[in-house]
């Protein structure tokens, strides 16, 4: 860890050393379990941040974590360092389920943790889950969401299941012992988490986040914002993806490699972007950049995409550039107009449903 934090610092020094100024309004710490490394570690990576860069007053910064990782003294320190925001990785509410999806933790591990959080001082708190479980059916999963709404935490992201490679639920299905959701059913629970969160005083925001309404503070993810709305965002660390500068970088996906690469960079110097740990750097062409932006914009379902915006950063209107694809999606009642001050396009009801089919215009 103290070596893979070293090369962390190093990638972040070679970044601010090839562009100045960079003020970071939102940092995130995802993948794997964030939440097992050492407070010394994360106070020290903080220290030379702050070194490099302006970290705003109200940037948001935040930790996904394991139920099972999280004690009240840890959580205290990490908010004393800065952390503001906490995604929990709770996945289901029902111990059935997590056993099956090979969970370490359990729905009474959640519960400890939801109140250590908030012993701790958080009062922003997101919780993961997943729909579509091959076993499921749509009263297990109105069970699931209704249990977590008592949680009332401020932020939900739920995703339908995808099996992943790798996994216990692959080899079931390869198998032959488990199958795949059916689709109608999954729908019909998509269609439930919409209206239950909606009864319960949630905004879906986008096609699998919901922040609870609250008029004093805006409680979506405002990390992942960025990536929605187009704008540039770093990617730091093993197997970390980022987008600056019209470029897409990726990094290498092993720790061992990553350490690896900055085992000899003192004085190294490059083009920002670029650091010695990418894999891939692809400078990407405006229609690329045009059609990413829609794909993306159209997954913000009260936001939508700004034809302003759209003129700032390309120089022409969607409607010159995806006339076509506009008037097709709108014709099958997918996509429509807000005619307000932004001019905004967005999914409907339906496109919401299927929005695979709208993005697949942009590809």
């Amino acid at each position: 860890m103290p070596d893979y934090f070293e090369a962390l610092i190093d990638e972040l020094r070679i970044v601010s050393n090839s562009k100045q100024d960079i003020n970071l309004h939102s940092i995130y710490f995802g993948g794997g379990t964030p939440s097992i490394i050492p407070l010394s570690l994360y106070q020290q990576l903080f220290d030379r941040m702050n070194e490099f860069f302006h970290i705003t007053p109200d940037c948001e910064i935040s930790i996904e974590s394991n139920p099972s990782t999280l004690s009240t003294q840890y959580l205290k320190d990490l908010k004393q360092i800065g952390f503001n925001r906490i995604s929990l990785g709770v996945q289901s509410t029902n111990d059935g389920d997590l056993a099956r999806l090979d969970r370490t933790h359990n729905v009474w591990k959640v519960l400890e943790s939801v109140e250590n959080v908030r012993m701790a001082g958080f009062d922003n708190l997101s919780l993961d889950l997943i729909f579509g479980l091959p076993w499921q059916d749509l009263f297990g999963w109105k069970n699931v969401l209704s249990r977590a709404l008592v949680i009332n935490p401020e932020h939900f992201s739920i995703y339908s299941l995808i099996i992943e490679p790798g996994t216990p639920l692959y080899s079931w299905y390869n198998r032959g012992l488990i199958k795949a959701q059916d689709q109608d059913l999954e729908g019909d629970m998509y269609e439930l988490t919409i209206d239950l969160l909606a009864e319960n005083g949630y905004e879906q925001y986008e096609i699998s986040n919901w922040n609870k309404a609250d008029d004093k503070r805006d409680l979506r993810c405002c990390h992942n914002m960025q990536y929605w709305l187009g704008y540039p965002y770093l990617g730091i660390g093993a197997g970390a993806h980022g987008f600056a500068a019209g470029c897409r970088t990726i990094n290498t996906p092993t720790i061992e490699d990553y350490i690896k690469k900055y085992r000899k960079t003192s004085g190294y110097s490059s083009p920002y972007p670029r650091t010695p740990s990418q894999i891939s750097f692809k400078k990407i062409d405006l229609q690329t950049q045009m059609k990413d932006f829609m794909m993306v914009g159209l997954r913000l379902t009260k936001e939508g995409v700004s034809e302003d915006r759209f003129f700032q950063l390309f120089g022409k209107t969607m409607k010159e550039v995806f006339r076509e694809e506009i008037a097709r999606l709108i014709q099958q009642g997918l996509i429509t107009w807000e005619n307000d001050e932004k001019n905004r396009l967005h999914l409907t009801k339906r496109g919401v449903m299927v929005a695979n089919q709208a993005f697949m215009a942009f590809v």
